[in-house]
C-alpha cells in the first residue's frame, strides 16, 4: 500500500495511510479475514490468473474477489494471499490487508515480501509496536543481513527498541545493503514510526532512485512530504504515483488529503470521488468528502454523501 498524513487543520490522518487517510486513528484490533458475501469467482478455476489481471489492470475490488476464491480453494496458497494482502493494503483497508497477509506468514513464516507489507500495514494503522516486529524480523531473516541483526542482539529495553533497530538497519546500509531498496524502504518506514520526516523523506527518495517506477514508493514519499507539512512536493509525488498507476486508489485519497491541506476544497472533494468510484467502500473517504464539500461551501451535496451517491 503504503503512510498516513496529517490533515494541518482538521484531523490527524495519512502517511500510504502511511499514506493515505486523512483521520487519526487508534490501532483496532486486527481479526480474522473476511470474506465477500457474493463471489462470482467461487469455483472459477482461473481465479488466481484473472485476479492477477485485474490488480495489474487497477481493478482491486474486483481483482480482490477473484483472488478470495484461490485462496478459499486453496488455503494454504501464500503468493495468493499476499497478493491479496497488497490489493487491500492499495485499496486503503489496512486491516484486511493484514488479515490476509498474516495468513500468507502462516504458510510461508519466512517471506520478505510479507514481512515487510505487514511493517508497512502495521505503520499505517498507527500500532508502532507490532510495526517494528516485523520490520526487525524482516532484517532477521533476509539472507545477507541476518548476521548483522544477530549481531546486534535486542535492545537493551522496550523504551530504546526503535533507536537500536533503526542503528541497526544504518549500519547495514552503510555495508551490504547500500544499493536495496527495500533496506532504504524498510529505513524510511522506522524513521516514519519515530516521527523523523526528514529522514524517511531522504531514505523514500534514496529507494526510488534504485527503483524510480514503484508507485507505491512514491506514495510514501508523497504521505511522507505532507506529515513533513510539504503539501505541494506531496502533490507532485502523488501524482507520479498516479502517472505510474491511474487506478491507484490510495494515492487518489492522499491527494484530495493534500489539496485538503492546501486550502483547496473544491479540488480535494474531486479527488476523493475519483478515489471513491474505486472504492466505494472506503467509509474514511466518504468522511473526507463531507468535511471539503462542508468547507467550500457546497452544503447542497451533502445529501447525495449521506446516500453515497457519486
Amino acid at each position: 500500500g503504503e503512510f498516513e498524513h496529517e490533515l494541518d487543520d482538521q484531523a490527524q490522518a495519512d502517511w500510504e495511510a502511511l499514506y493515505a487517510k486523512g483521520a487519526a486513528r487508534s490501532p483496532r484490533a486486527i481479526g480474522e479475514y473476511e470474506f465477500s458475501e457474493h463471489n462470482p469467482f467461487l469455483g472459477d478455476p482461473a481465479a488466481l490468473e484473472k485476479g492477477k489481471d485485474l490488480f495489474k489492470r487497477g481493478l482491486l475490488s474486483e481483482a480482490a474477489l477473484a483472488l478470495e476464491a484461490e485462496v478459499r480453494a486453496k488455503p494454504d496458497n501464500a503468493p495468493a494471499w499476499r497478493l491479496l494482502g497488497t490489493v487491500h493494503a492499495e485499496n486503503d483497508d489496512d486491516r484486511q490487508a493484514i488479515a490476509a497477509l498474516q495468513r500468507a506468514m502462516k504458510a510461508d513464516p519466512e517471506n520478505l515480501d510479507v514481512l515487510l507489507a505487514l511493517g508497512v500495514s502495521h505503520t499505517n494503522e498507527l500500532d508502532a509496536g507490532e510495526a517494528l516486529g516485523f520490520l526487525r524480523r524482516w532484517i532477521s531473516t533476509h539472507p545477507t543481513y541476518h548476521e548483522a541483526a544477530a549481531t546486534a542482539g535486542p535492545a537493551p529495553d522496550s523504551s530504546q527498541a526503535l533507536s537500536h533497530t533503526v542503528r541497526l538497519f544504518e549500519r547495514v546500509l552503510a555495508g551490504p545493503g547500500a544499493t536495496d531498496p527495500e533496506l532504504h524502504l524498510a529505513l524510511g518506514v522506522l524513521h516514519h514510526l519515530d516521527r523523523r520526516y526528514e529522514g524517511a523523506i531522504k531514505s523514500f527518495q534514496k529507494a526510488l532512485e534504485l527503483r524510480p517506477g514503484d508507485y507505491s514508493l512514491w506514495n510514501k514519499l508523497g504521505a511522507t512530504l505532507a506529515n513533513y507539512s510539504h503539501s505541494s512536493e506531496a502533490v507532485a509525488a502523488y501524482r507520479k504515483a498516479l502517472d505510474l498507476k491511474p487506478n491507484y486508489m490510495r494515492a487518489w485519497t492522499n491527494m484530495g488529503i493534500s489539496y485538503a491541506n492546501l486550502g483547496d476544497y473544491t479540488a480535494s472533494a474531486a479527488y476523493y470521488v475519483r478515489a471513491l468510484s474505486l472504492n466505494p467502500a472506503a467509509e474514511h473517504v466518504w468522511g473526507y468528502l463531507r468535511t471539503s464539500l462542508a468547507c467550500s461551501g457546497q452544503m447542497d451535496l451533502l445529501g447525495a454523501v449521506e446516500a453515497k451517491d457519486l
